[in-house]
């Protein structure tokens, strides 16, 4: 299993927009790229321009597939303006351990 996760700060007034854009790829990507096992966004309850994107993946190479892809690049397209700094991103090899 490969797990990808990536914490993000968005602009003020851009939340809706980032949200509406992850709620559409949570649903597309699964159905389009093989291994993806999930693809989830979250809100700090304590400040909800900061998300984290949460994504497990059958294996480094379904996920690479999905990274280096034209859904991905344009997907960046659109949220990458909305971000306030750069994305904190980490990667791991990963073993599912409880449910």
């Amino acid at each position: 299993m490969f797990t990808v996760r990536v914490s993000v700060r968005v602009r003020p007034g851009d939340r809706q927009q980032f949200v509406t854009q992850l709620k559409k790829e949570a649903q597309e990507v699964p159905a389009r790229f093989a291994g993806c096992e999930r693809f989830a966004l979250y809100a700090d309850p304590s400040d909800a321009d900061n998300l984290l994107l949460y994504e497990e993946w059958a294996s480094r190479e379904a996920a690479s597939a999905y990274l280096s892809s034209d859904y991905f690049k344009a997907g960046e397209e659109i949220l990458y303006p909305l971000m306030d700094g750069s994305p904190d991103s980490a990667y791991y090899e990963s073993v599912r351990v409880g449910p």
